[in-house]
C-alpha cells in the first residue's frame, strides 16, 4: 500500500515510515499541509495519514480542500487531540477515519487495512440507489429526484449507509460504527442529530420522507421505486 504521511514532526515522521516499511507499505513523508496538497493531488496514494496540527495549512483544512477537488483517497486523521468536536470536525472536513496519537503499528495497519477494504465494497462504479435518490461514493456526490443534495460528509457519510441497507433496519450501533468510527455508544444524542440535518437536506415541500424512524432501535430508508 502506498501511503501519504502527513506529519510536521520529522522524528515521528521518520519512526512512522519506518514502522509501516516493515509492515510492507510504501510511505511518503510531507512536512506540512501545503505539500500535502502538493502531493496528494499529483501522485496516486492508497491512503492518507494526517496530522491535524500543521503549518501552513492545517489538517482539516487539508482535508475539505482535498474532497473539493474530487480527490476521494481514503484519509486517517492522526491527532493528540481527545475532544469529541475535534474528531467530528475532522470527519465532517471529508477525512473517513482518525486516530489518537500516539497510536501502535499494528493499529493504523488494521485501520489503514480497513478503510481501503470499506472504499472498495461499493463497487468500481461507487453508486447506490435506492428510490428516487442516489449517491455515488467516489464523486462525494448525492441526489434525491434529479436535486444535487448539499451534504456534510458525516451527513453524506450516513446517508451512504441508509442507502446501503435500503429496506433493512440499521441499528444506531451500526451507525456508530460505521459512520463515525466508534466502538462503543456516545452519551450524546449524536445519530438523532444528523439524522434530523439529513431529512431537512433530503425533503422538499410535498416530498415523502423516506427515512422511517424505529423507536428504541435505528432508522430505515425505505425504497419506494
Amino acid at each position: 500500500m502506498r501511503v501519504l504521511i502527513v506529519e510536521d514532526d520529522a522524528r515521528a515522521a521518520t519512526q512512522l515510515r519506518a514502522d509501516l516499511a516493515e509492515l510492507g507499505h510504501d510511505a511518503v513523508v510531507a512536512p506540512d499541509g501545503r505539500s500535502a496538497l502538493s502531493l496528494a493531488t499529483d501522485s496516486k496514494y492508497d491512503a492518507v495519514l494526517l496530522d491535524i496540527m500543521l503549518p501552513y495549512v492545517d489538517g482539516v483544512e487539508v482535508a475539505k480542500l482535498l474532497r473539493e477537488q474530487g480527490i476521494d483517497v481514503p484519509i486517517i486523521m492522526l491527532t493528540a487531540l481527545g475532544d469529541l468536536q475535534q474528531r467530528l470536525t475532522g470527519l465532517d472536513a471529508g477525512a473517513d477515519d482518525y486516530l489518537i496519537k500516539p497510536a501502535a503499528p499494528s493499529e493504523i495497519d488494521a485501520r489503514l487495512k480497513a478503510i481501503i477494504r470499506r472504499s472498495s465494497r461499493s463497487g468500481e462504479s461507487g453508486v447506490m440507489r435506492a428510490g428516487d435518490i442516489e449517491v455515488n461514493e467516489v464523486r462525494h456526490r448525492a441526489v434525491r429526484a434529479g436535486r444535487v443534495l448539499k451534504l456534510q460528509n458525516l451527513e453524506f457519510k450516513l446517508l451512504c449507509e441508509l442507502v446501503r441497507n435500503a429496506n433493512s433496519v440499521v441499528t444506531r450501533q451500526m451507525l456508530y460504527q460505521n459512520v463515525w468510527n466508534y466502538d462503543f455508544e456516545p452519551t450524546t444524542n449524536i445519530a438523532e442529530s444528523y439524522i434530523r440535518h439529513l431529512r431537512q437536506q433530503l425533503n422538499q415541500p410535498g416530498e415523502a420522507d423516506p427515512i422511517v424512524t424505529v423507536r428504541g432501535v435505528g432508522y430505515m430508508l425505505v425504497d419506494n421505486g
